[in-house]
């Protein structure tokens, strides 16, 4: 069975995903300055809809790594392997891609961030807005180790993480020709360096499990298994997620799996009983939940046709929405307090709703006049080459 051209579902499910980013981002509101202060999560708008964007929507990166590891795998490995992709048309495509709507964002955060810390004496939520980690941003590596903290438009670390993955996705595939035990051995990397880089850590396990998943998804298409393994993945995902939303609801099951560990285990090993579960609980979504759900949309596309093509272009506001809510925030914030507000004014639903109507336009906007015509003219002149590229690849995250 052949492989897709395009994966339509991927596209949505990654534009949906998206806004699981923008809930757990909304507690940047009831910071005090750049610290964290506790707030009351389920007063925040339409908690008992999206209460599992709220508690866990920043797993919403690790599912954009491991997306992204299927979809380079997809598109790139092979022309890397087989040097058909060079160097400098692959540093090409992803600066094009990310860095005209990074360095537009960072400039305006960086303006409000002083006009705001000279107003209140403290920055909104990221503290570290000097000239060094302001160099650190210039080059996107503000996660790369070398930061004090969080600094100017904070989501862009997940991109920063993201430009080191490609780095190291382009040298495996020309260095190892993308052998599965590579790739596995990344995996292993990021899951040994987890205590000490969790960025980094987080990055390298999530990409390259995508990138083990597109092996096992192509050697379901090449052995004509695609439908009897669509019904069996499908429904198996479909009943984690079920599980997952009980779980973060009524938070049921792992109090007893910690119950019936401390029973079997030694009473002198009941303090790592906590961390156990830990472990666990963060394996369970990144390890197999994500991933069974990309295979699924994956599967069943490739089985019964295009999935989701017409909601599809909501994937183009995806990179947008996560670099632009955090600026967008630092206005709402600050007209706010300009006026005499407080921080329970963002408990109110009608604020989230004036916040997303304001939000999407903006990123329509920046897709269509500014990130595709800049991604255009950055790709003539960088390649010099009279063949024209596509303003934005579809098949790219």
């Amino acid at each position: 069975m052949q492989i897709p051209r395009r994966f339509y579902s991927l596209d949505l499910v990654r534009g949906l995903a998206s806004l699981a980013v923008v809930f757990w981002h909304w507690q940047h509101f009831f910071y005090d300055g750049s610290t964290f202060s506790p707030y009351v999560m389920q007063a925040q708008p339409f908690y008992s809809v999206f209460y599992v964007l709220y508690q866990t929507g920043w797993l919403a990166v690790d599912f954009f790594f491991s997306l992204s590891g299927f979809i380079f795998f997809w598109l790139y490995a092979q022309k890397i392997a087989e040097r058909r992709t060079g160097g400098w048309e692959f540093l090409v495509l992803r600066f094009s891609r990310l860095y005209p709507l990074h360095i537009a964002t960072f400039i305006f955060v960086l303006l409000l961030q002083h006009w705001i810390f000279s107003h209140t004496g403290d920055y909104f939520v990221t503290p570290f807005n000097d000239a060094y980690h302001g160099f650190l941003q210039l080059f996107m590596v503000s996660s790369w180790g070398f930061q004090q903290g969080t600094s100017f438009n904070g989501p862009v670390w997940s991109v920063s993480i993201e430009v080191l993955m490609y780095i190291l996705f382009f040298l495996l595939c020309l260095i190892f020709r993308t052998r599965i035990w590579a790739m596995m051995a990344m995996v292993v990397i990021g899951a040994l360096i987890s205590s000490w880089q969790q960025e980094i850590a987080r990055g390298l396990f999530s990409f390259f499990i995508g990138g083990l998943l597109f092996r096992f998804y192509r050697h379901l298409c090449e052995r004509q298994l695609v439908k009897s393994a669509s019904l069996v993945v499908v429904s198996t995902t479909l009943l984690l997620w079920l599980a997952t939303f009980f779980e973060v609801r009524y938070s049921w099951f792992w109090p007893q799996v910690a119950t019936l560990l401390q029973a079997l285990l030694p009473p002198q090993l009941d303090a790592l009983v906590p961390h156990l579960c830990h472990m666990a609980m963060r394996f369970m979504p990144v390890g197999i939940l994500f991933p069974l759900t990309i295979l699924s949309l994956a599967l069943v596309e490739t089985w019964r046709g295009y999935l989701g093509r017409r909601l599809a272009p909501i994937s183009n506001l995806t990179y947008a929405s996560y670099l632009l809510h955090f600026p967008l925030q630092m206005v709402f914030w600050a007209a706010v307090m300009q006026a005499g507000g407080d921080k329970a004014f963002f408990y109110q639903e009608s604020i989230m709703l004036l916040f997303f109507a304001v939000l999407i336009p903006l990123c329509m906007a920046s897709y269509y006049y500014f990130e595709a015509p800049a991604q255009s003219r950055l790709r003539t002149m960088m390649l010099n080459s009279g063949r024209k590229l596509p303003l934005l690849p579809p098949k790219q995250p």
